[in-house]
């Protein structure tokens, strides 16, 4: 009896050791990329600031780690789907193609998310792949930004399990500068839900 329950305590202290270590890096590695998109915002190659802008940048306002957003989603391929004309902030329209739908459920509930890639060009298919991962939500237009906010992947994730970390979500960049032309969000990527998750508004 003794060596039974000894035995249910040592696996319940590895059990709660484990998930202490992927909290402890899951809060590491937001850190780093909070710290990271601070630090490109002041860097004059790579932020949407001018020059005063950066001058006055004291860093960017975020909702507080949750990994309650940090969620594992089933990714269902859509080859059949054809490229569409996507509108932007400047009134024009990017062509871009629905490469699949996650599935994934967030406090006990189950949605869905659209994964887009844009259209390329003959002379620019060499470049890197982006997925593209907008989104609006009950939170859009209050405290965070009023045309919604961006996750991307760099490349396409391989497998049918894609993570979706809301807490990386970012602005896009004509949240800064009226000087950019950002893609809005379609209508399928807009959730009924608050995400309070990721930056804040600017």
């Amino acid at each position: 009896m003794k060596k039974k329950y000894l035995l249910s305590v040592i696996f319940l202290f590895t059990i709660l050791s484990l998930i202490k270590a992927q909290d402890s890096a899951f809060y590491k590695e937001i850190a780093e990329y909070r710290r990271t998109q601070n630090e490109e915002f002041l860097d004059p190659q790579k932020s949407p600031l001018t020059a005063l802008g950066r001058e006055n940048f004291k860093g960017h306002t975020f909702f507080k780690p949750d990994p309650t957003y940090s969620v594992k989603a089933r990714f269902e391929e859509t080859p059949e789907s054809k490229p569409f004309a996507l509108g932007t902030s400047k009134g024009t329209t990017r062509i871009y193609r629905r490469i699949g739908i996650l599935h994934f459920q967030l406090k006990g509930e189950p949605y869905t998310l659209e994964a887009y890639v844009q259209v390329q060009s003959f002379a620019l298919r060499t470049k890197k792949v982006y997925v593209f991962l907008p989104i609006m939500d009950a939170t859009t237009g209050g405290s965070t930004y009023s045309a919604g906010r961006y996750l991307h992947y760099e490349g396409i994730p391989e497998g049918e399990e894609w993570v979706v970390d809301f807490n990386k979500l970012y602005n896009p960049s004509c949240a800064y500068s009226d000087r950019y032309e950002c893609p809005k969000v379609p209508e399928p990527n807009h959730l009924p839900i608050p995400i309070e998750a990721g930056i804040k508004g600017w």
